[in-house]
């Protein structure tokens, strides 16, 4: 059964032993070891794996053809025994599939949808029809982090409907105060991509949480600059900064990364918290997108959790 929060977003029902899982590759193509890794671990988890019938195909830098990527995904979309869909991987290529979705079953059989990445454009997509969606760990992290690895179990336990409540240690640049709002986001230039068009998620009131890879300082402060010029970074009711990976610290720029992202905010006045575990980085902790949290900024700690109950 679905529940519906009072805000209207609507979370899918959520796994159970034996629930039967599609995994997709609607963006960059995948080693078929890692799909395999990714089963492996799906099993353990006491679900039932079903590939895409592309899901290792190889077209370019792409899991296959434009049609055989939206062949797959449209599949796990309208399968109506089909409770999750796991992507296998970012990269690029979901800009190609998302205006031609046909969201007509799925209304009918939800279900959630993981991945993070390139994967951000489906996310907000799935927030646009209504439902909840889940930023988290693809075929990689799967397959090769350790069985106590901390954010396959807090992805375990939220798929199955617990709840999440995370405590992270302060941070120097951390803006102190508490709110509460729908959080949004995931990989920042995907995010600024979507502004403008239907599939822009980042609206008055949300929690914006925020990761990219391989990106540099000056493109980073671009982006912010371009979120702010637009006002929304002004209404916003906190800020989640995650990890940026794989770049190297700008002298010339006269500040790090996370001073850049703090000057760009600092005439708000809604919590910030720097340095959480989300990105293209081992800790990568599972979040919510379109779920109501609850964000607490102190001396000691941040803390963020889920508002209703699962």
């Amino acid at each position: 059964m679905n529940s519906t929060n009072k805000y209207g977003l609507i979370y899918p029902p959520f796994l159970h032993k034996n629930s039967k899982v599609a995994i997709v590759s609607p963006s960059g193509r995948i080693a078929d070891d890692l799909l395999q890794g990714m089963c492996k671990r799906l099993k353990n988890w006491g679900v039932l794996p079903v590939c895409g019938k592309y899901a290792d195909e190889s077209c370019g830098r792409f899991a296959g053809t434009e049609k055989q990527r939206l062949t797959d995904l449209q599949w796990a979309l309208d399968a109506p025994d089909i409770d999750a869909i796991f992507c296998s991987r970012g990269g690029y290529g979901c800009v190609h599939l998302i205006d031609k979705l046909n969201w007509k079953r799925f209304h009918e059989s939800p279900k959630w949808l993981i991945g993070y990445s390139d994967i951000t454009i489906l996310l907000e997509t799935i927030n646009l029809q209504g439902f909840a969606s889940i930023h988290a760990p693809m075929a990689r992290h799967f397959s090769e982090s350790r069985e106590e690895d901390d954010a396959m179990i807090f992805l375990q336990k939220l798929l199955f409907g617990e709840d999440l409540k995370y405590r992270l240690p302060a941070h120097s640049l951390n803006r102190y105060g508490k709110s509460e709002g729908i959080l949004t986001g995931g990989n920042l230039s995907i995010i600024c991509s979507l502004r403008g068009t239907v599939f822009d998620q980042i609206r008055s009131g949300r929690i914006l949480f925020i990761e990219d890879t391989g990106e540099e300082p000056y493109r980073i402060e671009r982006m912010m600059y371009s979120l702010k010029l637009s006002g929304i970074l002004g209404e916003l009711s906190g800020l989640i900064i995650g990890q940026f990976s794989d770049y190297t610290e700008d002298l010339l720029m006269l500040n790090s990364v996370y001073e850049i992202i703090a000057n760009t905010v600092a005439e708000y006045a809604y919590p910030v918290c720097f340095d959480f575990p989300v990105g293209h980085v081992t800790r990568n902790y599972p979040l919510m997108c379109g779920g109501k949290y609850s964000f607490e900024v102190n001396a000691d700690e941040t803390e963020l959790y889920t508002l209703c109950t699962l």
